[in-house]
């Protein structure tokens, strides 16, 4: 968030809303990225926010966010906990209550870093990325997922207890909910999908082009994905620059990530 909380609640609120049955394939000219999506009824996801979505010239999880008209802000960003500048590279604690992210000085998410900190009001995105460099997800289980573009990322939702599955669009972040046998096929085969943090923590699948990737992310970093696509999507097929964007922002996550392996949870 840039500005404080005001100039920065209508990148958060990046529209969310259940994919429909009638919604139009993406278009094949951007990579990974749906064509255009109308407005429709609106479904407030696990997390309706995008604090990370890069301002023009950056990319990458982390890139610093424009302010509500999609430029980039001036003013210091501050904690929204305590009030003090939070700093360029910040942490988030997910609003349990109102299902948003907040912007966390060090000093308040040390605070909240154990798990019992935050009760039932907040909850700390954890700062860790890993590569599955043994993730399984064939072509027959994507198509089974029934997503129409190839990003994705999931979470465990615990106030619906359900795995939410989502897909970044010009809209915002669009769910297609699961089957729960698919789900339940997918975690017997990778069960590293058994240990994510509730909320906080996600599945993020990279199939654009001839990739097949797959990270255990900070959950903000999805939504940063999702920012990027909405405020740099141009015309009917999204154009180069969200293309450059798209690649530049998986480039990044290489580069910070850690690998591990599918075959175990990260925690127990």
């Amino acid at each position: 968030m840039t500005g404080g909380r005001a100039a920065g609640s209508a990148l958060r609120r990046l529209i969310t809303r259940r994919q429909q049955p009638g919604d139009a394939a993406p278009s094949a000219a951007a990579p990974g990225a749906a064509g255009p999506v109308a407005a429709g009824p609106i479904a407030v996801g696990p997390v309706a926010a995008a604090p990370g979505a890069s301002a023009p010239g950056a990319t990458g999880p982390g890139a610093a966010a424009p302010d509500a008209s999609g430029a980039a802000g001036g003013a210091e960003e501050t904690c929204e906990l305590c009030g003090a500048p939070a700093g360029a590279a910040h942490r988030h604690l997910l609003d349990l209550a109102d299902r948003e992210l907040r912007c966390a000085c060090r000093a308040c998410a040390l605070l909240f870093d154990h798990a019992a900190a935050g009760g039932d009001r907040y909850r700390l995105v954890p700062d860790d990325r890993w590569f599955l460099r043994d993730f399984v997800l064939d072509d027959a289980t994507w198509a089974d997922l029934g997503i129409p573009v190839q990003m994705a990322f999931a979470l465990h939702d615990s106030a619906e207890g359900r795995t939410a599955l989502f897909y970044p669009s010009p809209a915002g972040a669009v769910e297609s909910p699961p089957a729960e046998e698919t789900w339940r096929r997918l975690e017997e085969t990778n069960p590293v999908l058994r240990g994510l943090a509730p909320d906080v923590e996600a599945l993020l699948v990279n199939r654009t082009g001839t990739a097949r990737e797959h990270w255990i992310v900070p959950v903000d970093d999805c939504y940063t994905l999702v920012g990027l696509l909405r405020t740099r999507w141009k015309g009917l097929a999204g154009g180069p620059d969200v293309r450059n964007e798209i690649t530049g922002f998986f480039t990044e996550l290489r580069r910070r990530s850690a690998t591990t392996s599918a075959g175990h949870p990260l925690r127990t």
